[in-house]
C-alpha cells in the first residue's frame, strides 16, 4: 500500500482550495484504490471527516517528518502556493516541506500550481534550487511555466496542466439551460475578495443596479473563503439597491454545485468561483486581480479583460450583452474546454502514477 502525503492551504476554509483537495483525492482513489492518503492541514480533524483520509495538523513538524520517514510520495499541489503577495510566509513554508520531503528521499510531486508573483530575490533563488530536484514538475497556466523558466527553472523538467477542479466529479450535473433572449437573465451569483482598496466594488454594484433596474433579477453572493470574504461580501450587499441575499460559507461540494445549478450567469473575482462556473456550464464575467485569471478568462476568449483596476460599469455591460447575444456559442465553448481540461488533469495524474510505478512519464505540454 503506498503512503500519499498531500500538502497545500487546506483546512482554512477556502472552497477553492478544498475543491482541489477533493479532487486530488478523487483521482488518486481511482487510480490507486489501496493508497493511504495522509493530508497536511490547519484543521485535520475536520479533513479526517469531510475525506476519509489521515490528517496531520500542518504545523507539527515531528510527526510531519515521521511520516515522511515512512510515505513513499509527497505532493504539494493545487493553489498559488509559492507567492509573496498575500504572504510572505508561503514560499518558506510550502518550500520548506518539499526540501523535507527531499531529504527523506520521497517521490516529490509540485502539482497544477500556480506560480508567482514573487518578488523576493531570495524566494525566487531557493526556488530555483528546490524545484529543480523534485521528480515532477507542473504548473496549471503558462504564465506560470514562464516565471520558472525565466528563474532557471530547466524548460524540459516544466509540465503545462489544468486546475485539478476542472477533474472535480460533481454529482447531479446541469442540465443545458438556454439564457433567456429577452433580456432577462434571472438568478445571478456573485463571488468577491479583498483585493487592496476595493475600488471595483463601486463600477460591479453600479452594474448590478443598473441591470436590476431594467431587469427583474436576484442576486445571491457566495464567500469562497470564511474568514475573508465574509465582510466584503456584506459590504457589496450594502451598496445593491435589487434584490439580493448572502450565502453562508459552505465548502460542501454538493451544496455549492446545487447553487451554481440554479443560476443563469456568474461574476466572479475569485478563480475558482469561476471554474466552478465554468464546470456547471455557467456563462460567467471574470473580474480578473492575478495572472492565473487573466490566463482562464483569455482561453474562454468571449469578454474583453476586465480587472480590479480598469473595471467599469460598461465594460460590464458589454460582457453581459455579449452573453445574452452569443449564449450557445459560449456555453459550447465552456463545454468543450471544460472537457479538454478536464481529461488534461487525468491523464496527466494517470502517467504520473504510472511513472511512480517504475514507468518513466514522457509527457510534455
Amino acid at each position: 500500500m503506498k503512503r500519499i502525503l498531500v500538502s497545500g492551504y487546506f483546512g482554512f476554509n477556502n472552497l477553492g482550495d478544498e475543491a482541489i483537495l477533493n479532487s486530488m483525492i478523487q483521482m488518486i482513489k481511482e487510480l490507486v484504490p489501496d493508497a493511504k492518503i495522509i493530508v497536511l492541514s490547519n484543521s485535520p480533524e475536520s479533513t479526517k471527516v469531510k475525506y476519509n483520509t489521515e490528517s496531520i495538523y500542518r504545523y507539527d513538524i515531528f510527526r510531519i517528518m515521521s511520516e515522511m520517514k515512512r510515505s513513499e510520495i509527497f505532493i504539494s499541489g493545487g493553489g498559488s502556493l509559492l507567492q509573496d503577495v498575500t504572504s510572505l510566509r508561503s514560499v518558506p513554508y510550502y518550500l520548506g516541506l518539499i526540501f523535507l520531503a527531499l531529504i527523506f528521499e520521497m517521490k516529490t510531486i509540485f502539482f497544477a500550481q500556480g506560480v508567482g508573483p514573487v518578488k523576493n530575490k531570495v524566494f525566487r533563488f531557493l526556488i530555483e534550487k528546490v524545484l529543480n530536484r523534485v521528480d515532477y514538475l507542473s504548473v496549471r497556466d503558462k504564465k506560470s511555466k514562464t516565471f520558472l523558466e525565466e528563474i532557471g527553472i530547466k524548460k524540459n523538467k516544466i509540465n503545462c496542466i489544468d486546475d485539478p477542479v476542472f477533474a472535480l466529479n460533481l454529482s447531479n450535473s446541469k442540465l443545458d439551460k438556454k439564457v433567456k433572449k429577452d433580456d432577462e437573465i434571472k438568478n445571478i451569483g456573485v463571488s468577491v475578495r479583498n483585493w487592496y482598496q476595493n475600488s471595483y466594488l463601486d463600477s460591479l454594484a453600479e452594474f448590478l443596479n443598473i441591470l436590476g433596474k431594467k431587469n427583474n433579477i436576484s442576486i445571491t453572493i457566495i464567500p469562497f473563503h470564511q474568514g475573508k470574504d465574509i465582510d466584503i461580501s456584506k459590504k457589496l450587499q450594502g451598496m445593491l439597491e435589487v434584490d439580493s441575499r448572502l450565502r453562508s460559507y459552505t465548502d460542501n461540494l454538493d451544496e455549492v454545485n446545487n447553487f451554481y445549478k440554479k443560476l443563469d450567469l456568474f461574476i466572479g473575482v475569485r478563480l475558482h468561483s469561476l471554474i466552478f462556473s465554468a464546470v456547471n456550464k455557467i456563462p460567467f464575467i471574470g473580474i480578473s486581480y492575478d495572472p492565473k485569471t487573466d490566463s482562464l478568462l483569455e482561453e474562454m476568449g468571449y469578454q474583453d479583460k476586465v480587472t480590479t483596476e480598469n473595471v467599469t460599469a460598461e465594460k460590464l455591460q458589454s460582457s453581459y450583452h455579449k452573453i445574452i447575444n452569443q449564449e450557445e456559442e459560449i456555453k459550447e465553448k465552456i463545454t468543450r474546454i471544460v472537457r479538454k481540461k478536464g481529461k488534461n488533469v487525468k491523464e496527466s495524474l494517470a502517467l504520473l502514477i504510472t511513472d511512480l510505478k517504475g514507468e518513466k512519464v514522457e509527457r510534455k505540454d
